[in-house]
Parts: structure tokens; C-alpha cells; sequence
């Protein structure tokens, strides 16, 4: 198993590199375990979404990268308190489920965790988590003939920031704030430790004998191009996404902000572990089940967008 610690590195380069080590991996290839930081604060929002959820006159006044990564998500806000890692494999040694792939690919950073003390566990929504608190972000795709699943150690988060960043209004904006700060959480360990404990969890989990390595020739070249790729504005731009009457912010697995209406006339629903948490518009649904929120909304025929987005939201977890 290879493992590449990058350091802190420029914020282009924090999503390039591993880029570059996913696309250049052969299906015959050894994994890499990979390390990296921010040297500053940006955001990061994923290949098929609009970035019209980011708001873009707000990043570009407080100068924040905006960049558009090749794996799904949504937009997430990042800077040097989150140390990053990749862990790189080829497609043919995972199995085909991808939920059954993230939790074996993920499991071993759990383990990491718990080595150093943190009550860390991958939930029932494949979060590394601890108690109700997501303690580890993590996004996944496929880039040629190789996987990867990147996550983070979070030792301190910015949660106001992380939410504005987003193209909303503010009381929406407050009520996402909410629900991050209860729902994810910094982890305070040391982060030498923390590497060291991956890297002996995953050597573990593959029966790899992991040894410290660099960018191969190839790997190099293609940072390169991943540079310009990154940095091209028409991709960066993607196309505008169809235009929705309800609006899903994903604050964890399991916990969303909808958003339906006008601002004379809105709805905003908080909803967390398979509850409503927060509601304005429809305050009597705060405490029901999902299932009896989705019920009563049912008798509105005009609210059937909002039915349909809990239910779409709902349905990823279930």
C-alpha cells in the first residue's frame, strides 16, 4: 500500500493531486492512502451540481476558491482545520453495491478513530459518526479504472461559514446552521497520531505492507492537467440545473433542510434522524415522524413538490 502525504499544499492542489492518483491507477495497482491539507479556505461543489448553490459573489468578495470536483456532492466549504484523506483503489477489488464499497472502504477510519480514544462508529447512514454528530465527511466516485473515497479529520469547523458560503436566504440559512452545528462535530485529536493510526488500519485492512511514497511520472503529469481542468471556467460553470420548486440542503445523511415557496409564503422544514426538528410555515409538524409529516402535507395538494422531496431524501437513507 502506498501512502503519499502531500502536507499543506496551495487549494487547487489540495483537490488535484488526488484527482491525478485516482485517474492514473491500473486495475492492477497496489492502494494509496493519501494525506492533505488547505494552506487557506475554499469551496468545493460536485460534478453534477448546479453552482447556483454556492453563493459566488459572496466566496469571490471574502476571496474563496470555488472549484468543481470530478465526484458527486454537494458544496462544502474547506480550509487547513480539516486534514483530508484519499483512499484510492482499483474498481475490480470493490465489491459492485456502493454503499456495501464506501462502508468497507470506510470502516478502517472509524477504526482509526477509536484507537485514539473517539467513540467513533459508522452509523446506521454510513457516517463515521459520534452519538448523533458526523465527526468525518466523506465523498466517493469512480475516475477511470479506480475509486476513491475522500473524508476528513475535522478539528475545528467553521459552521457559520460553512453555511454561508450557500446561495440562501437567511433564515434558511439560520435554520442549516442549526442543524450543522448539532449534527457535525470537530474531533480533538492529534492529527500526527491520527495518520499514523490510519495507516495502520488500512495496511491492516488490505494485508499491505505500507510504504511512503511520492507522485509517480505519470501521476505528476496528470496533476497538471487536473490543474487546468479545475481552473476552466466553463466547467467550473456546468450547466444550470432545472429549476425546482423545493430546494434540499444535506446537512448529513439523514439530516436535510427543505425549503418550499416563496419568501412571502415559505416552508422550511428541519428534519433529523427520520423526524421533523424544525418547522416554520407548518410549525405543527415539529416532533412527527416522517412518515406522519408526510401524511398530513398529503391532505395540501398543493404541497405534493414537498411531499415528493421528503420522500426522495428519505428514500437514500431507508
Amino acid at each position: 500500500m502506498r501512502v503519499i502525504d502531500f502536507g499543506t499544499v496551495e487549494t487547487l492542489r489540495s483537490q488535484t493531486v488526488w484527482h491525478a492518483v485516482c485517474r492514473s491507477m491500473g486495475a492492477g495497482d497496489a492502494p494509496v492512502l493519501s494525506f492533505v491539507r488547505p494552506d487557506r479556505p475554499y469551496v468545493c461543489i460536485g460534478y453534477h451540481r448546479d453552482i447556483a448553490e454556492v453563493d459566488t459573489e459572496y466566496c469571490r468578495a471574502g476571496s474563496l476558491p470555488v472549484y468543481r470536483r470530478m465526484v458527486g456532492g454537494g458544496p462544502v466549504y474547506c480550509d487547513p482545520d480539516q486534514l483530508f484523506f484519499q483512499i484510492t483503489v482499483p474498481v475490480a477489488h470493490l465489491p459492485a453495491r456502493r454503499a456495501t464499497a464506501l462502508a468497507r472502504l470506510l470502516r478502517p477510519a472509524a477504526r482509526a478513530l477509536g484507537r485514539l480514544g473517539v467513540d467513533a462508529d459508522l452509523d446506521a447512514f454510513g457516517e463515521i459518526s459520534v452519538g448523533p454528530a458526523k465527526v468525518c465527511g466523506h465523498g466517493a466516485g469512480q475516475l477511470g479504472e479506480a475509486a476513491t473515497v475522500v473524508g476528513n479529520l475535522i478539528t475545528d469547523f467553521d459552521h457559520a461559514r460553512a453555511t454561508r458560503v450557500l446561495r440562501l436566504d437567511p433564515d434558511v440559512r439560520d435554520v442549516v446552521a442549526q442543524l450543522m452545528r448539532r449534527y457535525i462535530a470537530p474531533t480533538a485529536v492529534n492529527p500526527a497520531d491520527w495518520q499514523a493510526a490510519m495507516v495502520a488500519e488500512y495496511a491492516d485492512h488490505f494485508g499491505a505492507d505500507p510504504h511512503e511514497d511520492g507522485l509517480t511520472d505519470t501521476e505528476t503529469r496528470e496533476v497538471h492537467r487536473m490543474d487546468r481542468r479545475l481552473l476552466d471556467e466553463e466547467y467550473l460553470t456546468g450547466t444550470p440545473g432545472p429549476v425546482r420548486p423545493v430546494r434540499t440542503v444535506k446537512v448529513r445523511a439523514g439530516v436535510w433542510v427543505h425549503v418550499w415557496g416563496d419568501e412571502a409564503d415559505r416552508v422550511v422544514l428541519g428534519v433529523a434522524d427520520g423526524k421533523i426538528e424544525i418547522a416554520t410555515g407548518r410549525e405543527h409538524l415539529v416532533g412527527m415522524e416522517i412518515d406522519e409529516a408526510r401524511r398530513e402535507l398529503e391532505r395540501e395538494r398543493e404541497a405534493a413538490p414537498l411531499v415528493s422531496a421528503i420522500r426522495a431524501a428519505h428514500a437514500e437513507v431507508a
